[in-house]
């Protein structure tokens, strides 16, 4: 073999070889970007949080049930309100004698 030949059959194993590695890369990204594994990747970052606010909740059950009154009580916050709102006393309308509609 010539020289010439020689660098042709290197160049290309070298494409080869390059190629190999963008159709390896092409696939992990085609992993990567897949609807599937989002979705699983997501579901079990949502599953390792909820374990951990599990323990966290578990450690602190004080904190965690102030949390949930405080939220309980911001969500019926008006109805709350409204039994220990005041009834306003309405003043009698007091008509003078000789008014529209009375005889005097």
């Amino acid at each position: 073999m010539s020289v010439a030949e020689d660098n042709l059959a290197l160049a290309q194993a070298r494409a080869r070889e390059a190629k190999a590695r963008l159709d390896d890369t092409v696939g992990a990204l085609r992993e990567r970007v897949d609807p599937r594994t989002i979705a699983k990747h997501a579901a079990d970052g949502l599953r390792e949080q909820g374990e951990a606010a599990a323990a966290v909740a578990q450690r602190n059950p004080g904190v965690v049930a102030a949390a949930l009154t405080a939220a309980g009580l911001l969500l019926v916050r008006r109805p709350v309100m409204a039994l220990f709102r005041r009834k306003k006393k309405t003043v009698p309308h007091i008509t003078r004698k000789g008014a529209k509609g009375y005889s005097q």
